[in-house]
């Protein structure tokens, strides 16, 4: 699977020369404290896990985003996009939302999803606007391993829900 987005953002399955470029952009300013655990190591377990996928987006010859996708043989057709990271260099460009449209789309077509879920922070305002602009809707909470007296938003994407939204785009 690549999926070339526009004419300078192609969409394709992480390989570990990735890897480098995945972990330096965990470590960006306003990424690290929407992330749990990251590095290298956490990576590599996730490339050996066969119900994990890393998605990557490539502007230019230039790395600029991932997504770790999660629960692919053992979510019951429920995925999980574990990360949504874009780099800070191209934010404010569109990228961010082709990125995400393309893993979404990608959850529901290669993985037969019947559904895609995410957690986000509550105070992520930015990126729940982005998830609610593209249809995914809350899905209650769930307890913030970071935080313990804190939670996670749940937001939801159902198949049904997304081939109707597509088809009133149309």
């Amino acid at each position: 699977m690549t999926t070339s987005v526009g004419p300078t953002l192609v969409v394709r399955p992480a390989v570990p020369d990735d890897l480098d470029g995945i972990t330096r952009m965990e470590v960006g300013p306003d990424t690290t404290s929407y992330l749990g655990v990251t590095g290298r190591d956490y990576h590599l377990a996730a490339f050996a896990d066969a119900d994990q996928e890393h998605l990557v987006a490539v502007v230019g010859a230039t790395l600029g985003g991932f997504v770790l996708l999660a629960g692919l043989r053992d979510g019951g057709g429920r995925v999980e996009l574990r990360r949504v990271v874009l780099d800070h260099g191209i934010r404010g460009r569109g990228h961010g939302r082709a990125m995400f449209r393309a893993a979404v789309a990608h959850a529901f077509e290669r993985h037969d999803a019947r559904s895609v879920w995410l957690d986000v922070k509550p105070y992520n305002h930015r990126a729940q606007a982005l998830y609610t602009s593209e249809g995914f809707r809350p899905d209650g909470t769930i307890p913030d391993p970071q935080h313990p007296d804190g939670v996670l938003l749940l937001m939801t994407l159902a198949r049904d829900d997304r081939a109707a939204a597509t088809e009133s785009e149309d």
